[in-house]
């Protein structure tokens, strides 16, 4: 887990981060060898304590003596531990590099990895999800709006559409995701116009995507009115991590609507909806024994609580930075990294331990839904408004349900009753619509 927002955090503290910045200088070392900037000897020995680092990323000797985000610390600290293993001077293993483009593609590196994280727990949570909507297709219950009855729907359905709803936000976080494969790398406009030598940003692109085995390429510049706009673009903390944390929040919110309504239909188990139950984790309490408290359910309120909360100090970070470098984007850039690890590990934590064994309470669901005043409306659809009122009148008076009541009416036989309220075609809404209007038809009401 990475470690806790309340502590301060070093270099040394992230091991992908240190990974990315071992790929970097390993892809420009190669660049600057190909380009002659650096004797192969000198070049060989940077990889080789690249490859070491990119081994065993936990290195103890990164710090950098700062209390805040510093790209220009975290690249300095590098450049020494490569100097100490290699024997190569600071200066030629930076050959090519400002430390503004360095900490941006690094950036991009370990976002790029740990959305991967985060689409693998949605997209195992969205697998599910889909999965109980086929399983539970015939299983039908009462609706509700503004939680008072509705009509019947399947259980199927339910599922399906929380399934539709978290899905379009999975879509929208690979577009995102995709944002990040574009680097900067040996593109830095501010204080680095004499630091490469011409054609170090494609070979160090080029070999960086070998690295990696990412699809990298250089920040797109088809659009800029003038040249060297795409660079300071990047510099300055492009939207790219505005849009990942709405994404992110996007995500969390489903997850927190997911959340809810298990709290919801799962509420009882005798005086609540009761409807759906879930796996019990750490079933009973300190004064209800056998109390099976929603506690997956109240994980995805959490993670909602925590995202928003991030999603705020991304937009303040962008509007706050910096005119010409986005230094500010650091903290983002972390707490970004903790929040897509933390939905990741939720969905697959809220797939195994609650919605895998959600099962539909059938003898509830049943009854409910025989029950629901709001079955009125369909009669209303076939009989007319004014048998329909006659029926509920007697509903209440006799305390009966719908179908009950309607068999007290002199108009209505009791094999209409029957097909009129055979729960099973409301999971078809066409097959319903044609039955309502054949019988309609047949009744001659149409």
């Amino acid at each position: 887990m990475l470690t806790s927002n309340r502590e301060i955090k070093e270099f040394r503290d992230y091991p992908q981060l240190i990974t990315a910045y071992a790929e970097i200088k390993k892809a420009s070392a190669a660049a600057n060898a190909s380009l002659g900037i650096l004797d192969p000897s000198d070049a060989e020995a940077i990889i080789k304590a690249c490859e070491e680092i990119i081994e065993n990323p936990y290195r103890s000797e990164l710090t950098t003596g700062t209390l805040h985000i510093n790209g220009l610390a975290y690249n300095q600290a590098f450049n020494r531990l490569l100097a100490t293993k290699s024997g190569v001077l600071e200066e030629k293993i930076n050959a090519g590099q400002g430390y503004e483009d360095v900490f941006n593609t690094a950036q991009n590196l370990v976002v790029y990895r740990a959305i991967n994280l985060t689409r693998s727990g949605v997209d195992n949570l969205l697998q599910t999800l889909r999965n109980k909507a086929v399983e539970f297709r015939n299983e039908m219950h009462i609706a509700r709006s503004h939680l008072q009855e509705s009509l019947p729907v399947s259980w199927g359905a339910v599922f399906g559409a929380m399934y539709i709803r978290l899905k379009r936000s999975a879509d929208e976080l690979q577009r995102v995701q995709d944002l990040f494969l574009g680097v900067n790398l040996g593109l830095t406009p501010i204080d680095s116009f004499t630091h490469p030598a011409p054609g170090f940003n494609a070979l160090a692109v080029n070999n960086l995507r070998k690295v990696t085995g990412l699809l990298l390429h250089s920040v797109p510049q088809d659009d800029d009115p003038v040249l060297g706009s795409s660079y300071v673009e990047a510099l300055e903390g492009d939207d790219r991590f505005i849009r990942l944390s709405y994404v992110l929040r996007l995500i969390a919110l489903n997850l927190a609507r997911l959340g809810n309504d298990f709290y919801i239909y799962s509420s009882g188990p005798r005086c609540g909806i009761s409807e759906l139950s879930l796996p019990a984790i750490a079933p009973g309490s300190t004064i209800m024994p056998g109390k099976i408290n929603p506690s997956m359910p109240e994980l995805m309120l959490q993670i909602m609580h925590q995202t928003v909360g991030i999603d705020q100090l991304a937009a303040y970070s962008f509007v706050e930075a910096d005119i010409d470098i986005g230094s500010s984007n650091g903290w983002v850039f972390f707490q970004l990294l903790e929040i897509s690890e933390i939905i990741g590990r939720g969905c697959n934590k809220f797939v195994e331990k609650c919605v895998s064994g959600i099962r539909v309470k059938h003898d509830e669901s049943s009854a409910h839904l025989e029950s629901a005043a709001s079955l009125i409306s369909l009669a209303a659809a076939v009989f007319g408004r004014e048998i329909a009122e006659k029926v509920l009148a007697i509903a209440s008076s006799k305390n009966l349900s719908v179908p009950q009541a309607l068999l007290q009416i002199e108009e209505v036989t009791a094999e209409d009753a029957e097909a009129l309220f055979n729960f099973d075609r409301f999971s078809n809404p066409q097959e319903l619509t044609r039955f309502i209007s054949t019988f309609k038809n047949r009744q001659g009401r149409a």
